[in-house]
């Protein structure tokens, strides 16, 4: 109970000012929980009573924590009184409303309507903080409760010491929440909270009650790290700090035939009557309308005597304290619960038709028991019927593991210890206070070997979460860390007691090895405990690094003189925590563990903790040594490497899709890589007399680039070959017949691993080699034999070195730790094919000394040798392994040798295992791209005379090996052809026909195997899922047709859940997923399943589709689009820039959850079916939040999200009101009755709906726009398309083809109207530069008739200007002249609009897409000579024409000339191509529709142009209109300068002669030209 801060004075708490943000002021001392389960309504009812302080003397309210519960707001009391209160369900939130017209495009809406039911950030309080500042913090606070009297209870009365008056007598029995009449002081406040909870979601799983499901019914709780799957069973505060003493009172059925059965029983009515109750089913109220009336008796179960005589249990968190039959029903019971300093998410039960098995006595020795004395712990175990044995055989290590954790630890923190296995649980186990939920997946008979030591690890585990987890728990969420560590890494103590040393330090390798490869981009260990629940793969990872880093810790420590280790930290932590039960001694953080360690150790781990606890990623060693003869030392370089290669992106896989997406949506950020991690560095060398001398060396941080450590090298003497005289005399010996003790005095023997196959015979026999004489006079050289780095076993790292591969071998075969034997072949694994590899991985899997791990880590490496370049030495190394251990050698009658395999007999563990990864390996050897004939027929020989009658242990997972092994056999390293392979094989040749007819016969014992397992099911049905697992590999690589019912038919609901579950991921590997009907099926399933289990499960797999889809795999459900014809006008796409852009998503789809988001949304653009399949799956009734935040946040990942919200109303309901006339009915009435009536006033009412508004609003009146005023010009920004296009341009005729060859365009020239304005202005007012293109005035003349006729452009947008004939001419040529060896300078820029200077501007850099400038170079054009004689005459007009002055112009138009359109209020329809060549490609058309080139006449064009819209920065209609009647307008339509017109008169500055419009500009955009000689394309 939290200790609370009493005032001297008055004895009371004291008032405490400040809370944390989130607290509520009050404190639990104790709640009472009264619970009725029914079996049939799947639901339960009863009364939570909570005892609390109120740390605030004036506190009017309770905040309380209830979801999918439905209270009796009426009968909430508060010490004894009822009071008022309030409760909103937040499971209301995950329902729609009916006036919600909402899809999956709107999955955001519905998101964020359930956002308080979201496990937010909320402010955390210390549970060692509450010791001074008691408080609670409630997860939901749904629940407020009144705390005034409804007597009017003054304020000054103290609340929290009540002197109560005895009650008045009941006529009845008094209520449960009746104040005490005892007259004593009643201390605190006491809520009774009645309530219900029917349609449950979370918080129960109800197991064997629907129909069609014949298992035992039973049921029990579920449970989650964040809160609110407590609340969802009772209201309480549902907060996991808040811990207090527990009684729950369980009521349920007696006997398994209670539960179905409602018949009436023999009770006397006041009992019933008594028993009937507001929230009884049925008891005491009317039915509604339309609610079925309640059946009278139950409905056919076919159960068995013996089955409707079992006894129902109920196990529950604390101690049993009493049983009882209920005394108003005599087919329920009742049974009392005691627990205590638990939270609300520790209290577990589990009611059902269990079988108790007392482990305790069954496994536990006499001697034992009293070695162990009251440390003993009493463990039992629940099962359900007839599956006892397989718990005694799997829960036997328990009992061995509390009794190493006694003495090792501390007593075990209960009373006793229940283990309770159940089905459909979604983890494998789940700690609760004194007992544990575990699946009964985790169960195996005797005679299965394959799952045991996992299985036992994770039991171990679960009792492990007893001592840390649930007595001792985290101080705060970042210290969930060491929570999580310290329960592994007494686990992995356990297990190392079990398995052996060998097995305990080559698992720490692996795991280590592992971490290595995971942690990438991935949060520290610190910042990790803030995201337990995005999901299971975040604990799954604290899980694997947590316990590695305590090990480095302990490993660290160790070596101190006088220090014990973290061992006997964690004891004194649990003997603390079992001497004082307090919020002190049972919350543990990391600040106090380091100083722990500190005080026992004298080590100081701050470089530890910060690099490998608040730090993320590993260290990458790359370390390199050489031996200084000069000095005679060994110097090493190590140099890391881990910060250069966490900045690199990280490959998406479809398994880590998922994990991706929740960590995007969290905002889960990667943690901080140090970019040098330190600590103590060992390093053993063996030198040249044989002698290992340990170095105890550190790595600083002193130098930043790299670490230099020189080594002292001690031996004097030349090295001695004890190798290689080794082998010959052995060699020798084997041939002379002699021993070892006729061998020479100067050769030292060693007991050496690896030394088999040594004789001559042997080496031929096996293809074995030695090393070359280069190397061998390499290995004289040396002056050590191999160097072992970290032999302590202190880094969690991934170390390259630069040692020979014969430093390796020796360290292989002399090296007596199994972490240097995995060192060893890791880099034979690294390594490339070679022959003497070969030699040594055959060596080290025939040597049985070796840890079995280490023989299969060589017998693995062993295809890779299977190469041309060796002979394909390693399949036949392979199957000589494989015939030596496992097969007789027969020699028939005419000579002939087989090799059958012998009976199987698994009793030799460790040849078990390499006799299943042989198999495997056999199978991934290839030649020539596909597995060789004599392999494949080896392995479908061992499946064919594969005898398991004489061994002891089931063969169910050896066969479902060798079925994989077949078929990874007969598939082929790459297969593209258009048909299956299967289907392609012809039966000509011989290799083609006798591979088909092996297939059939594979694929016929993947069928026999597969219909054995429904007759005589296997466990677990490993071979239905194997075969279903072997069929979709071929399938998915082309080997056989795809044939997707072979799953299919799996998919019914009574087959069992593993093979349902394989059925649907081989669908979703096929990319089935393309398939309407599948995907709707597979979401039904996600969504309406009753197994939580199935449903998690299931809804990883479409994860994972939907991950295959993203990357590009496979394809998602597509509707067929409808073709729409698409009349264009001739208008030219250019789709150039979409499909690079596609392809380049498409390349880098894997390397960002962004990028791949971006891909899926794509691909399922238009889904409508698929949007409708998955908002049916979101708006089931049956899954939980948790799994609608899911299904919502995939929701998010594959549709873009739609704003809009339709909603549907009700109209208005209105009430009509007419009077009835009255009149007297009687003729003989009297005047006055008659005068009476008449004063009577009848009046009916009537309802209607209202489906017109009442009046019509009229829209208010646009307000008049504003008057125009001029404004300064705008800056003008064109974005070019860089791809070309090659289409030709749309017109109305043919347009006739240019002279001179093609041309690249240097400016483009678009027109727009500008308002009027005076000419002083117009030259005052210059335009502003743009910041991307270069603005200078155009010269513009109107065109002559006899230059009208001169041919137009092709199919140019813009027409080009051609170089002068003299390159020293004031008219500069521009960039697009004629394809040549050199380009022609581009012509000068202009100033501005103030003058009509020429000169020269200073070249500009100019920004391009990429951020870097670029230089604008001008050439000089020298080949004049070979021009045309028409192109110079063309030429010498556009020099007439660039020297003469014309308007300038501000707007920009796009528009090619042929397509050109006037403007909104012009009626000009002339076409642009017809004014020739131009230096600029705009035509005004919006003067003289009848000009001379302005119709469409002098070229012989269409005049039917469209209009098109003017652009945002044009002036406005009413200011583009000329006067009409112009001369200029009638006559002389303005034409761009032509390299053939002859100049005209000069116009009016602001204006044309004679015309009100305005001056134009023309702005003129420099691109980049080209440096070399290539046909002009289009500027990017």
């Amino acid at each position: 109970m939290p200790a609370l801060i009493e005032n001297e004075a008055s004895g009371e708490p004291a008032v405490i000012s400040e809370f944390p943000a989130g607290a509520e002021p009050f404190v639990i001392i104790k709640q009472d929980v009264e619970i009725e389960v029914d079996f049939r309504e799947q639901s339960i009812r009863g009364v939570s009573t909570i005892h609390l302080f109120t740390i605030n003397p004036d506190q009017e309210e309770i905040q309380l924590d209830a979801r999918q519960c439905e209270i009796d707001l009426d009968n909430i009391t508060v010490d004894g009184f009822k009071t008022t209160a309030t409760f909103s369900d937040p499971y209301d939130l995950t329902t729609v409303p009916r006036q919600w017209q909402i899809g999956a495009s709107q999955h955001h809406i519905l998101k964020r309507r359930m956002a308080p039911l979201r496990p937010p950030k909320r402010p955390e309080v210390p549970n060692k903080d509450r010791v001074t500042r008691p408080c609670c913090v409630p997860a939901d606070r749904s629940l407020k409760i009144s705390l005034r009297r409804p007597d009017g209870l003054s304020r000054d009365e103290p609340r929290r010491t009540l002197k109560l008056k005895a009650p008045a007598k009941y006529d009845r029995d008094p209520p449960r929440d009746a104040p005490d009449d005892s007259g004593e002081e009643k201390h605190g406040i006491k809520i009774c909270i009645p309530f219900r909870s029917k349609n449950i979601r979370d918080g129960l799983h109800f197991v064997g009650v629907d129909e069609g499901d014949l298992r035992y019914p039973h049921v029990y709780t579920l449970h989650s790290l964040e809160p609110g799957t407590a609340s969802c069973i009772f209201p309480c505060v549902d907060d996991p700090a808040s811990r207090h003493p527990w009684r729950i009172l369980i009521k349920c059925p007696r006997t398994l035939g209670d539960v179905f059965d409602r018949s009436p029983t023999a009770a006397p009515p006041a009992a019933a009557a008594a028993a009937s109750g507001p929230l009884s089913p049925g008891g005491g109220r009317k039915r509604k309308p339309g609610e079925p009336p309640t059946p009278s008796a139950s409905p056919p179960v076919f159960l068995s005597e013996e089955d409707r005589l079992m006894e129902m249990t109920v196990i529950c968190s604390g101690n049993l304290s009493g049983e009882q039959i209920d005394p108003k029903d005599p087919r329920k019971k009742i049974m009392t619960f005691e627990s205590q300093l638990s939270a609300a998410y520790q209290i577990a039960f589990a009611i059902g038709p269990f079988e108790h098995i007392q482990l305790w006595s069954e496994f536990r020795t006499e001697e034992a028991d009293e070695k162990l004395g009251a440390n003993a712990a009493k463990i039992h175990a629940y099962c359900l019927p007839r599956r006892a044995d397989e718990v005694r055989n799997t829960c036997a290590p328990i009992v061995a593991a509390a009794d190493f954790f006694a003495p090792e630890f501390g007593r075990y923190p209960f009373e006793s210890y229940k283990v309770v296995f159940v089905d459909d649980m979604v983890p494998e186990t789940v700690a609760a206070t004194s007992m544990s939920l575990c699946s009964n997946r985790l169960l195996y008979p005797e005679d299965i070997v394959d799952t045991e030591i996992d299985v036992t690890r994770t039991l171990v585990h679960a009792l492990a979460s007893q001592y840390f987890g649930v007595h001792v728990v985290p101080n705060q969420r970042s210290d969930m860390w060491l929570i999580v560590g310290i329960q592994w890494f007494m686990t992995d103590l356990f297990m190392r007691t079990l398995c052996g040393n060998n097995w305990y330090r080559f698992h720490l390798k692996t795991l280590s090895d592992r971490l290595v490869e995971t942690d990438v981009h991935r949060p520290s260990l610190h910042d990790l405990g803030e995201y337990l629940h995005v999901g299971d793969f975040e604990l799954e990872f604290m899980s694997l690094k947590a316990p590695l880093v305590l090990f480095i810790l302990d490993q660290r420590m160790s070596k101190i003189p006088g220090s014990m280790g973290i061992v006997r930290i964690i004891s004194q932590i649990v003997s603390n925590a079992n001497i004082n039960a307090t919020i002190e001694s049972t919350s543990l953080s990391d600040a106090d563990f380091r100083r722990a360690c500190e005080k026992k150790s004298q080590y100081r781990p701050d470089e530890l903790w910060q690099q490998w606890v608040h730090g993320a990623g590993c260290p990458k060693l790359l370390i390199k040594q050489r031996f200084n003869k000069k000095n005679l030392n060994v110097d090493i370089v190590i140099t890391q490497t881990q910060a250069r290669d966490s900045a690199q992106p990280k490959a998406i896989t479809k398994d880590e899709f998922l994990k991706e997406l929740l960590e995007e949506v969290h905002e889960v950020w990667a943690g901080t890589v140090p970019k040098l991690f330190t600590g103590p560095f060992t390093v053993r060398i063996h030198e040249a007399d044989g002698t290992p001398y340990e170095h105890y060396l550190a790595i600083t941080d002193k130098d930043k680039l790299g670490t230099t450590l020189q080594i002292a090298y001690n031996t004097k003497y030349k090295r001695m070959k004890r190798t290689k005289k080794a082998t010959a005399a052995a060699a020798a010996a084997a041939a002379a017949g002699g021993n070892a003790a006729d061998q020479e005095d100067d050769v030292v023997y060693f007991n050496m691993l690896g030394d088999v196959l040594m004789s001559q015979r042997d080496v031929e026999n096996w293809g074995l080699q030695d090393w070359s004489e280069a190397v061998q006079q390499a290995m004289d050289q040396e002056s050590y034999e191999w160097i072992r780095l970290d032999c302590n076993f202190e880094w969690l790292c991934e170390m390259i070195t630069d040692m020979p591969g014969y430093m390796y071998l020796a360290q292989l075969q002399q090296d007596r730790d199994v972490v240097a034997h995995q060192d060893a072949m890791l880099f034979f694994k690294r390594g490339r094919r070679h022959g003497v590899a070969s030699t040594i991985e055959t060596r080290t899997a025939m040597d049985r000394r070796y840890y079995h791990g280490i023989r299969t880590m060589a017998i693995e490496d062993l295809p890779k040798q299977a190469d041309a370049d060796l002979n394909y030495i390693g399949t036949a190394q392979l199957i000589l392994l494989f015939r030596h251990f496992f097969c007789d050698r027969m020699v028939g009658k005419n000579g002939s040798v087989t090799y059958p395999p012998v009976p199987n007999d698994f009793a030799d563990k460790a040849q078990y295992a390499v006799q299943c990864a042989l198999p495997a390996a056999i199978a991934r050897t290839r030649e020539n791209g596909r597995c060789s004939r004599q392999a494949r027929n080896f392995l479908l020989d061992l499946l064919l005379f594969n005898d398991n009658s004489e061994n002891d242990y089931s063969d169910h997972f050896y066969i479902a090996k060798l079925l994989d092994a077949l078929t990874t056999s007969i598939i082929p390293d790459n297969w593209h052809g258009e048909r299956d392979l299967y289907s392609s094989l012809g039966s000509d040749e011989d290799d083609e026909l006798e591979l088909k007819r092996f297939i059939e016969k594979a694929i016929e014992e993947i069928d026999k195997y597969r219909r054995m397992d429904e007759w005589t099911s296997t466990y677990q049905n490993i071979w239905t899922r194997t075969a279903l697992r072997c069929k979709m590999r071929l399938m998915k690589a082309n080997v056989i047709p795809t044939a997707p019912l072979e799953f299919v038919r799996y998919l019914q609901d009574g087959n069992h859940d593993l093979i349902r579950i394989e059925a649907f991921d081989c669908l979703v590997e096929l990319g089935m997923l393309a398939k309407v009907s599948i995907t709707r099926l597979l979401l039904a399933c996600v969504s309406g399943d009753p197994s939580p289990f199935v449903r998690d499960r299931l809804f990883k797999i479409f994860s994972k589709g939907m991950a295959l889809v993203a990357l590009g795999e496979t394809k998602a459900a597509q509707q067929k689009p409808k073709e729409d014809i698409l009349d264009d006008g001739g208008l030219v796409v250019e789709l150039g820039e979409a499909e690079m852009q596609q392809r380049r998503l498409a390349a880098t789809r894997n390397q960002s959850i962004q990028a791949a988001l971006t891909a899926l949304k794509e691909e399922l653009r238009g889904s409508i079916e698929l949007q409708e399949a998955m908002w049916t799956a979101i708006e089931s009734p049956i899954i939980s939040a948790r799994e609608k935040f899911q299904l919502l946040t995939l929701c998010s990942a594959m549709f873009e999200q739609d704003d809009s919200l339709l909603l549907t109303f009700n109209y208005p309901k209105v009430w009509k009101c007419t009077r009835v006339p009255s009149f007297d009915e009687s003729p003989f009435a009297s005047s006055t009755h008659r005068a009476n009536v008449r004063k009577r006033c009848m009046v009916k009412f009537s309802t209607q709906y209202r489906t017109v508004p009442r009046r019509k609003y009229a829209p208010e009146p646009a307000a008049p726009p504003l008057p125009w005023e001029p404004k300064p010009p705008e800056v003008k920004k064109i974005k070019l398309s860089s791809k070309p296009s090659f289409g030709p341009s749309s017109g109305g005729a043919a347009t006739p083809q240019t002279p001179g060859g093609a041309v690249r365009r240097d400016s483009i020239s678009v027109t727009l109207t500008r308002p009027t304005a005076s000419a002083a202005a117009a030259v005052a007012t210059p335009a502003p530069p743009s910041d991307s293109i270069a603005v200078q005035p155009l010269a513009r003349v109107s065109a002559t008739p006899s230059i009208a006729s001169s041919p137009p452009p092709s199919s140019s947008a813009a027409s080009l200007v051609l170089p002068s004939l003299h390159p020293s001419s004031a008219a500069k040529p521009s960039l697009g002249g004629p394809s040549s060896a050199q380009r022609p300078k581009p012509p000068k820029k202009r100033k501005s609009d103030e003058g009509d200077g020429h000169g020269d501007r200073p070249i500009k850099k100019l920004a391009t897409a990429n951020g870097r400038p670029r230089k604008i170079v001008r050439l000089r054009f020298t080949a004049w000579d070979r021009l045309p004689g028409r192109i110079r005459e063309k030429i010498r007009a556009a020099k007439a024409a660039a020297r003469a002055p014309a308007a300038s112009s501000t707007t920009i138009v796009a528009t090619p000339t042929a397509n050109r359109t006037p403007l909104p209020g012009h009626s000009g329809s002339g076409s642009g191509s017809g004014s020739g060549v131009s230096a600029s490609p705009s035509v005004d058309h919006r003067h003289g529709p009848q000009g001379t080139n302005g119709n469409g006449n002098g070229n012989g064009l269409s005049s039917a142009i469209k209009k098109r819209k003017p652009l945002p920065s044009a002036a406005p209609q009413h200011h583009g209109q000329p006067p009409a009647g112009t001369a200029a307008s009638a006559t002389a339509p303005r034409h761009s300068p032509s390299p053939m017109s002859t100049p005209a008169a000069k116009p009016a500055v602001g204006g044309h002669v004679g015309t009100g419009e305005p001056k134009k500009k023309v702005i003129k955009l420099k691109l980049k030209p080209s440096v070399h000689a290539t046909p002009p394309q289009t500027p990017r």
